[in-house]
């Protein structure tokens, strides 16, 4: 029965990770970027895509499923519908920790804003 309900909530998490990445990409291909690379394994993602050096795009692009899934996480909290659901919810609220800047998401942005702002004070 354990193992059962940790494998569920693995499953939840990896489907969270999967819209994560997937969300990344949707981002990628709507600035239309050249996708250089889009991997997904047991335990992570990434999605590549060539840097034009336009910083509002690499900033929405990093920044977008770190939003958009708390957003949906709310939402899934809000209709209180059981254990599992709520896991997904909160797998989906935790994608706010990739806003910090020791993540990948999080150096991105980060990097983005000072260029804006390195662009805007020249």
């Amino acid at each position: 029965m354990m193992m059962q309900v940790l494998f569920t909530l693995y499953l939840l998490l990896f489907a969270v990770l999967l819209l994560h990445e997937l969300i990344h990409l949707l981002f990628i291909k709507i600035y239309k970027k050249e996708v250089q690379s889009f991997t997904i394994n047991f335990w992570g993602g990434k999605a590549a895509y060539v840097n034009d050096h336009n910083y509002v795009d690499i900033l929405v692009i990093s920044a977008a499923p770190n939003l958009v899934l708390p957003m949906l996480g709310c939402v899934v909290f809000s209709l209180d519908s059981g254990l599992y659901f709520n896991a997904f919810a909160f797998f989906c609220l935790i994608n706010l920790v990739n806003l910090l800047p020791f993540t990948s998401d999080g150096s991105a942005v980060l990097y983005s804003i000072m260029k804006l702002a390195e662009r805007k004070k020249a």
